[in-house]
C-alpha cells in the first residue's frame, strides 16, 4: 500500500483531458511528461489543484500526480520511481510543513520516499531536464541545515512561488514557462527557469552496459534466500553513496563517503596536485607523507560520524522482521563487508535486530585474527579458525542470527571489555601484509567460511576498482566463485561487466535503492504466493 505521501485522493480523473498527442502552442512537439512531487500530510490540496491547472492545458496523460495516475493493483513505488526518472519537468511542491516532515523522516526510520523522489530526480543520470521547487500556502525556502544533505541541491534551484492571493496568474507563468521548453532539449535545471547566462551542458545518457534484473532473477534470489538461506550479501563502499545524488565533499556533509570519495578527502588533506581514485593508495601516501597517526586521525573524523543508515543497510537489517510480517519462516544472513564504518551494525540497533559481530584483528594484541562479539556472550578471539564452533548456526550449518563479518577491521569500537582501535587493512602495505598471511583456512573461522563456500553471493556498492575485494576472493575461491551469483551496480564500465563473467557473477546495472525496493515486492508476491 502507499504510504501518507502518496495514498490516492480520489480516482476522477479532474478535468476534460485534451485530445491525445494534443501540444501546448509549441509546435508538433509533444506536451512535456511532468512529475508532481508533493508530500500529502503538507501539501495535498494544493498539489492537487496544480494538478487540474496542468491538465487544463496540457495532455493529463502526460502528467503524473499519484492520487489520479495511480490505479488498484499497480506496483506503486515502481510506478512513481520510473516515471520520476522518465519526465522532463519535475515540480517540487513545498509547503509549510514539508521540511519539518523531512526532517522527523530523515532522523526515524521510516522510509520516505518523497525525498527519494528528489534524489532520484536530482541524479545527474536521470534524464529529467527541469528540477523545479514550487512553494505554495505561503511556505518559505528551508535552509540548507533544515534538510538532509541529499536535497540540498534542489534548494539551488530557482524556485517559483504559487501565491494564494495570486494563484491563477502565478500558475499561469509556470504553465508557460513549461510551454516554452522543447520536448527535445537536453537537461537544463537553472536555466530554462530564470535564463541565467550561459547554457548547461547537456547529460550524457548513461550507457546500458549490463541488464536489469528482470523476474526471473528476483525469483531465483527470493527462493534461494527463503528455501535454502544461501545468499550472502556483500556489503561495499558503493552502498554509502546510493541514496544520494551529490558528492561527498567533507565530515560535515552528513552522510558517509564511498572510497573514491575518501581518498579524494585524503589527497585534499594532503594537498595532492592530482587527486587518486584509488584508497588504498591515497592512505599509504599519507601514511608515509605525514605518519600512520594522521591518516587514522582522518579516517576517524570521516568514518565515525553517526550518519543515517542507507536504504539497503536498513533492508538487510529489517529482513527478519518483513518475513515474519509476511508470514514466512524468518531467515538469517552471514553479511560480509569490507566497510570500516558501523553504519550496517547500527541499522540493526534501529531495527532492533540481534546480530553476531565478526571483526578481522588488522592491529593490537590480537592482530591476524577475527574476533568474535555475540550478542548475548562475552567477547572472544577465534585463536584457532578451524575448530572455533561459538558462532549461532545448528546442526545444519544455517545461522539462528545474523552474523556481520567485517573482513579488512573497523572504525574504533567496543563490545562489553573488548575494545579496539586503528584497526583497518587500508594503505598499500596493510594489503600486502595480508596477501602474505597463511591460508585463509587458518584466519577465517571454520562455521563461515563453510557458509561462504556453500552460498551464492550478492555484491552491492563494489566496482571492478574494489580491488581489495578481489584480494579476498582470490585467497578464498581464487578464480571462479562456487556458485551462482550477482552484482549491483548503477554505472558499470565494460571492464567490469569482463571482470564479474570472468568471476561467474551476473551483472545488473540498476540504482541499488530501486533493487531493493523491487526485492521488496517480490518478497511480498512470494509470501502471497504461499499462502
Amino acid at each position: 500500500m502507499p504510504d501518507d505521501d502518496h495514498q490516492p485522493l480520489s480516482r476522477d480523473r479532474g478535468p476534460a483531458r485534451v485530445a491525445a498527442g494534443a501540444t501546448a502552442n509549441n509546435g508538433d512537439q509533444r506536451p512535456p511528461r511532468i512529475f508532481i512531487s508533493y508530500r500529502r500530510s503538507d501539501s495535498a490540496g494544493w498539489a492537487r489543484a496544480l494538478f487540474d491547472k496542468l491538465a487544463a492545458r496540457f495532455d493529463a496523460d502526460s502528467i503524473f500526480f499519484d492520487a489520479v495516475t495511480l490505479q488498484p493493483g499497480t506496483r506503486w513505488l515502481q510506478d512513481i520511481r520510473a516515471q520520476g526518472a522518465a519526465c522532463d519537468a519535475f515540480l517540487a511542491v513545498i509547503g509549510p510543513r514539508w521540511a519539518p516532515a523531512m526532517r522527523e523522516r530523515w532522523a526515524g526510520s521510516d522510509e520516505d520516499h518523497v525525498r527519494s523522489e528528489i534524489e532520484l530526480a536530482l541524479r545527474s543520470a536521470s534524464g529529467v531536464r527541469l528540477i523545479v521547487p514550487v512553494l505554495v500556502g505561503d511556505a518559505t525556502v528551508p535552509g540548507p541545515r533544515e534538510v538532509p544533505p541529499t536535497i540540498k541541491p534542489l534548494l539551488a534551484r530557482q524556485r517559483v512561488d504559487l501565491r494564494p492571493a495570486d494563484w491563477d496568474a502565478d500558475v499561469d507563468a509556470l504553465i508557460d514557462m513549461l510551454a516554452r521548453m522543447p520536448s527535445d532539449s537536453p537537461r537544463d535545471v537553472d536555466a530554462a527557469v530564470d535564463d541565467a547566462e550561459g547554457e548547461a551542458s547537456p547529460s550524457e545518457p548513461r550507457p546500458q552496459i549490463a541488464p536489469r534484473p528482470d523476474g526471473s532473477h528476483f525469483d531465483e534470489l527470493v527462493r534461494l534466500m527463503l528455501e535454502d538461506g544461501a545468499v550472502v550479501p556483500f556489503v561495499g563502499p558503493g552502498a554509502n553513496s546510493s541514496d544520494r545524488a551529490d558528492r561527498w565533499r567533507d565530515v560535515e556533509s552528513g552522510r558517509l563517503p564511498d572510497a573514491e570519495e575518501l581518498a579524494v578527502y585524503l589527497a585534499q588533506k594532503l594537498g595532492l596536485p592530482e587527486v587518486p581514485a584509488d584508497l588504498a593508495y591515497a592512505a599509504q601516501y599519507m601514511a608515509v607523507a605525514r605518519g600512520p597517526g594522521d591518516l587514522y586521525r582522518e579516517l576517524r573524523r570521516a568514518l565515525m560520524q553517526r550518519c543515517p543508515p542507507t536504504s539497503s543497510e536498513r533492508f538487510l537489517a529489517q529482513l527478519p522482521a518483513t518475513l515474519q510480517e509476511l508470514g514466512l519462516e524468518p531467515r538469517y544472513q552471514l553479511i560480509v563487508t569490507t566497510n570500516y564504518d558501523d553504519a550496517l551494525e547500527r541499522a540493526f540497533e534501529d531495527a532492533e535486530e540481534p546480530y553476531d559481530l565478526a571483526v578481522y584483528m588488522a592491529s593490537g594484541e590480537d592482530r591476524d585474527k577475527f574476533v568474535h562479539l555475540p550478542f548475548d556472550g562475552e567477547p572472544r578471539v577465534v585463536t584457532v579458525a578451524n575448530t572455533y564452533r561459538d558462532f549461532p548456526t545448528d546442526a545444519l550449518g544455517e545461522l539462528d542470527r545474523t552474523v556481520i563479518m567485517k573482513i579488512h577491521g573497523a572504525v574504533d569500537g567496543s563490545r562489553g571489555p573488548y575494545e579496539w582501535h586503528d584497526n583497518y587493512v587500508i594503505t598499500e602495505d596493510d594489503y600486502i601484509d595480508y596477501l602474505s598471511r597463511g591460508p585463509v583456512a587458518s584466519v577465517v573461522p571454520q562455521q563461515l567460511l563453510a557458509k561462504l563456500r556453500e552460498s551464492h553471493f550478492l555484491f552491492v556498492g563494489y566496482t571492478m576498482r574494489d580491488w581489495h575485494l578481489r584480494v579476498f576472493l582470490h585467497r578464498l575461491f581464487r578464480q571462479q566463485l562456487p556458485n551462482n551469483s550477482w552484482a549491483i551496480q548503477r554505472s558499470p564500465e565494460r571492464v567490469d561487466d569482463r571482470f564479474w563473467r570472468r568471476m561467474g557473477v551476473d551483472l545488473f546495472q540498476i540504482e541499488l535503492a530501486d533493487y531493493v525496493s523491487l526485492l521488496k515486492q517480490h518478497l511480498a508476491g512470494f509470501a502471497q504466493s504461499t499462502r
